[in-house]
């Protein structure tokens, strides 16, 4: 968890969601004191357009920080969700310099490259968090890097 603390230090505003019960409860996993939040309800009834202008007004000039869930995740930053592409259509509307970061457990995260479809948002990072030992693996780019 402290990688993830290091990783995430620079951030002053973070977009984070209300886990569905098969995902990560990410913004659990680290310290937030002082920063501004901005959190996302299950998606189901949202319009990603006006939650995008919600989360940047929040946000305004502030380094920020999306936590993504996520059904499958590979090390590249490929994401599949729940198959209705809220996400996808949510990202493309955010600023491209806010920080991805994708969160899973590890029996939803593969070395092996997703299928990557023209409308699919990629992440920046991965966190990958071992359901047994509650421990945590970060990737990007491909490689592990914590």
């Amino acid at each position: 968890m402290e990688e993830l603390q290091k990783l995430l230090a620079p951030y002053r505003a973070f977009i984070t969601y209300t886990p569905l019960r098969t995902e990560v409860y990410a913004h659990a996993l680290f310290d937030t004191d002082g920063a501004v939040m901005y959190l996302i309800e299950p998606r189901a009834s949202l319009d990603p357009k006006e939650e995008a202008l919600a989360a940047m007004k929040t946000a305004g000039d502030l380094p920020t920080a999306i936590l993504v869930p996520g059904r499958r995740f590979d090390a590249s930053g490929t994401r599949h969700g729940q198959g209705g592409g809220w996400y996808d259509r949510f990202l493309a509307r955010v600023p491209s310099e806010w920080l991805r970061v994708g969160f899973c457990f590890d029996d939803q995260f593969s070395l092996v490259p997703l299928v990557r479809n023209a409308w699919d948002q990629p992440v920046d990072y991965i966190c990958v968090i071992d359901r047994k030992s509650g421990g945590m693996k970060i990737y990007a780019s491909g490689r592990l890097v914590a």
